[in-house]
């Protein structure tokens, strides 16, 4: 495993039942995605990592709810984590030797580059404490956790009322449920104001 998911896995604990992907979704992503995050998936598996704050997704989970964020279909944008909190960190193929980890903040309609490379993003940015406790919400997450028990592969921890609609980042506001389905929900809540 190279060094950068070894330092991710240091930081972030791998759940005991991770899932690895059969053969034919490794294949499906081979050319789309870099060899190393397939065999890595490929080692290690999908799942709940830290557990639960980020999301080592099947990027065929959560396809339909970033085209429906970013409004069309794009194959070279290919959602790869997702935070306990439902933001999805993508990654883009942006032209030969050319990439990016870009991450989609749901709850504030936000875009923004994280790094330009996965082995940065997995080396350093992730794995960064500021950006577990800001962008990864680390205090709120523990607290959620302690109030609304563990999340399941596909669960998410999410705000009631939504943030867009004027709820708090308090524990007190906090529900859990379908990754998937809150993001397109968050969508269509926003669409309507």
């Amino acid at each position: 495993m190279a060094g950068y998911f070894k330092n991710f896995t240091k930081t972030f604990q791998p759940a005991a039942d991770l899932v690895k992907p059969d053969g034919k979704t490794l294949k499906q992503y081979e050319g789309v995605l870099p060899a190393e995050l397939i065999g890595f998936w490929r080692e290690s598996g999908l799942g709940n990592y830290g557990g639960g704050l980020i999301k080592v997704v099947d990027p065929a989970d959560y396809a339909d709810s970033l085209a429906e964020w970013l409004g069309r279909r794009d194959a070279s944008k290919v959602p790869i984590l997702v935070t306990g909190f439902g933001d999805i960190f993508y990654y883009r193929q942006l032209a030969e030797g050319a990439e990016d980890v870009s991450f989609l903040d749901v709850h504030h309609r936000k875009i923004s580059v994280c790094v330009w490379s996965l082995t940065e993003f997995f080396d350093s940015f992730i794995v960064d404490p500021d950006i577990i406790n800001e962008l990864l919400r680390k205090e709120l997450f523990d607290e959620a956790l302690k109030e609304k028990g563990r999340l399941d592969h596909d669960e998410i921890y999410f705000f009631v009322p939504a943030l867009i609609m004027g709820g708090g980042e308090d524990v007190q506001y906090i529900g859990k449920g379908k990754g998937a389905e809150h993001q397109s929900l968050l969508f269509q809540m926003g669409n309507q104001q």
